[in-house]
């Protein structure tokens, strides 16, 4: 970090690098950190518990790089009979996203970003305010559970009114000593990767 650069920029050279960093991690390392990720959260407490999850349909190409795939957790969840909810970016409100219930990951469409989605016209809304376990993506998370995403703000918003627990996913290496926040910025309760859970929550 450069703390003589505003917050914004400070961000946006970190993004950049992320970014970069992510682009050249080994495949195989990759996949290995997926399995272990998910393994790891289809046996926490939080996640055994939960009635509902509401996940994240992972996002990358080879020029990008690849979020953490939860997937095979996302289908666990289903399995064992949970409501699981994914997100909907809503073109008519920028920054805003909204949840919608699925009871399968093969019947979604490409949304904004062409990311696959829940339909609105088919699929049940999550109401306000929602509770359960949310898994939260990011390009990194710190030790006191802050994230740096994308720069669209649509995790601070909805986790802003989200009144169940919050968990992050990053792999390894993706996990900082401290990142550069804002006013607005909001830490998960609880950061996973496949080595580290860190309970931010019971610090509060």
């Amino acid at each position: 970090m450069q703390p003589n650069l505003p917050v914004p920029e400070q961000k946006a050279l970190l993004r950049q690098a992320l970014l970069q960093q992510r682009r050249e991690y080994p495949p195989q390392a990759q996949a290995a950190q997926n399995e272990a990720l998910n393994r790891r959260l289809c046996q926490l407490r939080q996640f055994r518990e939960a009635e509902m999850v509401l996940g994240y349909y992972p996002i990358g190409s080879a020029a990008r790089g690849f979020e953490p795939d939860i997937r095979p957790a996302l289908l666990e969840a289903l399995a064992l009979g949970k409501r699981v909810a994914l997100p909907r970016c809503t073109p008519d409100e920028p920054g805003n996203m909204a949840f919608y219930f699925v009871d399968s990951l093969d019947d979604l469409r490409p949304g904004s970003f062409g990311v696959p989605e829940p339909d609105p016209e088919r699929h049940e809304p999550l109401p306000r305010p929602a509770a359960g376990l949310c898994l939260v993506p990011a390009l990194a998370f710190d030790g006191e559970g802050y994230r740096l995403g994308y720069g669209k703000g649509y995790y601070d918003r909805f986790l802003s009114r989200f009144t169940g627990s919050s968990l992050g996913f990053c792999f390894q290496d993706f996990l900082l000593a401290q990142l550069p926040r804002g006013f607005f910025d909001l830490p998960v309760d609880f950061v996973l990767t496949p080595h580290t859970i860190l309970c931010i929550k019971e610090r509060k």
